[in-house]
Order: C-alpha cells, then sequence, then structure tokens
C-alpha cells in the first residue's frame, strides 16, 4: 500500500512530501482536476492517462515532468503515483477504480463512481479489504452546498419537512453522455449531485422511491425524470432532472417547521442562497446571500476537494465523502429506475 513519505532523519520538523497523482480521463473533467491538482500544496501531478494520447499529453502539459500513457494499466507499470483521479465516462469509473485499488493505490473518482448501487457495493468492499482511501467526487459540498449545510446545522429552519429540488441542461446530444451504454443521461449526469445534495441536506435515510422517467426516442437515455423520495423521519423530497431546459440551472428549497433555504442558481458560480427564519433575527426577514467567488469553479470546488482527499490519505482516516456516500446516491437513482418500470414505489432497506 503506497503511503505518504516523510522528510529525512535527523531534521528538526517532518514535512509530509506531496501525493503524488496520476489522472485517468483526460477530457473536460480531468483537465479541471489536473488544473486544480496544481494550485493544491498537498498535491503533485506525475502521470496521466487516456487512449486518445492527444488528450492526455495536452492534460500531462498542465503539470511539470507528467508522464502520458494510454491506458490506466501502462500508468500504474510505468508511473510511481501514491494515487489515481478517476475521470472517465461513467461507465468506466467502477472497473478503473477497482484497477487502481487493487494495485494498492488510492482513489478519487469522479461522481456518480459507478452506473449502480451493485458497482458502488463492489468499489466500497474493495477499498475497505485493500485499507485504502476511496473518496467520491461531489465536489458541490465544497461550494454551493456548503453554504446550504451550514445554514441547515445553524437550524435556521427547524426540523426539516420537505425539499424541492431541480437540476436542467440543455440536450445532451453528443459523446458518451447520449448513449445508454456509457452510462449518459442527466439522471445520473445531474441526478446523482442533486441527490447527493437532497441526502446531505435531510440528514436521514429513504425508506421510498417513487418515479417517472422519459426517455428521448433517439438516444433512448432518460430525458426527464420526477421522482420522490421518503425519508424515515417523515420528511419528504421530490425532485426533477431534466435535459430538455435552455441552459444549466438549478434550485434546492427547503422547507422546515422553522423556515426556508432556497439555493439557485445558473453555474457553479452564479448562484444565491435566500433565507428566512422564525428562530434567527439574522434571517427574520427573507435574506439573499451571495457568498464570496474566489476565482472560478476550480478553485471553488475541486481545489478544496483535493486538499480533503489528500488529507485523509496522510491522516488514514475516511474522507468526507465516501464509497457509502456514493453508493446511497445510487441506490436511489437505482429505485427511480425500478420504480418506473415497476410502475410502483420502492421500499428501501
Amino acid at each position: 500500500m503506497s503511503q505518504l513519505g516523510r522528510s529525512s532523519p535527523g531534521t528538526s520538523q517532518e514535512t509530509p512530501r506531496l501525493l503524488r497523482v496520476g489522472i485517468v480521463g483526460c477530457g473536460y473533467e480531468g483537465n479541471c482536476l489536473a488544473t486544480a491538482a496544481a494550485r493544491t500544496s498537498t498535491l503533485r501531478l506525475v502521470a496521466c492517462a487516456d487512449p486518445d494520447l492527444a488528450a492526455a499529453a495536452r492534460v500531462a502539459a498542465l503539470g511539470q515532468d507528467v508522464s502520458s500513457h494510454s491506458s490506466i494499466e501502462s500508468l500504474l507499470d510505468e508511473a510511481a503515483v501514491d494515487a489515481v483521479l478517476v475521470a472517465t465516462p461513467n461507465h468506466m469509473l467502477c472497473p478503473v477504480s477497482l484497477e487502481a485499488l487493487r494495485a494498492g493505490k488510492h482513489v478519487l473518482a469522479e461522481k456518480p463512481i459507478g452506473l449502480n448501487e451493485q458497482e458502488a457495493a463492489v468499489i466500497e468492499g474493495e477499498a475497505a479489504r485493500a485499507g485504502l482511501r476511496y473518496m467520491a467526487g461531489y465536489s458541490c459540498r465544497f461550494s454551493l452546498a456548503r453554504h446550504v449545510h451550514e445554514l441547515l446545522a445553524a437550524g435556521v429552519v427547524g426540523d426539516i419537512q420537505a425539499i424541492a429540488g431541480v437540476f436542467g441542461c440543455s440536450p445532451l446530444n453528443d459523446g458518451w453522455m447520449a448513449s445508454t451504454k456509457t452510462g449518459g443521461g442527466p439522471l445520473l449526469f445531474l441526478g446523482s449531485h442533486l441527490v447527493d445534495m437532497v441526502l446531505w441536506f435531510a440528514g436521514d435515510d429513504p425508506v421510498e422511491i417513487s418515479g417517472t422517467v422519459r426517455r428521448r426516442a433517439d438516444t433512448g437515455v432518460d430525458e426527464t425524470s420526477a421522482f420522490q423520495i421518503g425519508f424515515s423521519q417523515g420528511a419528504v423530497a421530490q425532485c426533477l432532472v431534466t435535459q430538455a431546459a435552455s441552459t444549466f440551472f438549478f434550485t434546492v428549497d427547503i422547507h422546515g417547521n422553522a423556515g426556508r433555504v432556497t439555493l439557485r442558481g445558473w453555474n457553479f458560480l452564479q448562484f444565491e442562497i435566500e433565507v428566512s427564519s422564525t428562530v434567527s433575527a439574522a434571517y427574520a426577514h427573507p435574506t439573499v446571500v451571495r457568498p464570496h467567488i474566489n476565482r472560478d469553479h476550480v478553485t471553488m470546488m475541486l481545489v478544496p476537494e483535493l486538499e480533503e482527499f489528500a488529507l485523509a490519505t496522510r491522516e488514514e482516516r475516511a474522507p468526507a465523502i465516501t464509497a457509502t456516500d456514493g453508493r446511497r446516491v445510487l441506490r436511489v437513482l437505482d429505485g427511480v429506475v425500478a420504480a418506473d418500470r415497476n410502475g410502483a414505489p420502492v421500499r428501501v432497506t
């Protein structure tokens, strides 16, 4: 198992060396992760892999002395890495993560970490068996969702009664996001973010899921999905995810017995939070909060995500977002598909 090294004997202070990482998947998200790694104080990008060697070379150019590879296998064989960042299309997230874990590498994988709960369960078990750190890449938790979670933790809404959430984007017409074989469609692409937020905010276990999925006639992937999650303490979440919108947007509305918090935005930098509360003097009247924006979404979301991953690895503890968290999201999304197929609500155990 790879470990973070320490300074040489005889020095007055131990200085942890940088976590050496390799990136697998050098498309848009891999490029963002490489940019984020360069801005951290804890990671060093040493290798990247993609079947498209030109894409791998472009990401490698974002670091210094970064090697390029055509596959995860050649990266693991030829590069000295402590951890692997997985940014592949959805259908490859699980097999690439397992390849890295079985080679003794810590892993951070992009959401939704797999195609279904079964894949997430295999990852969860493999990471536990190997004693390695595995982090699910729900980066919204480090920016826009974090601000909402802090308000809820402060009790501004009291006991949560209901959550309503919508994520939308323009049509996914091309590439892996337009194919059922590669895990395309907004339910996995955007719905995973929405469900992760809902579960995190609710702080409770889902017990029943109902849903309807409308699919595109041309690609067969989900176009619009409407679903409801019932929680063990009685709260209800109603969610909608669609690729039939004119542009990307999101809204998450949390209602409690003492107030309301609404998150709404148009991208990961343009968002606002409206708060009203009967128990907090600061929000006695509806107040719109616009958190400070620092540079870009890479700095706002991905840098703190990678820093948390590196710190968890160094401290040999579970990261803030685990394989279990990723598995819970996929359990809900599996339930949505099953409820639509069966025409009846699905009980979650």
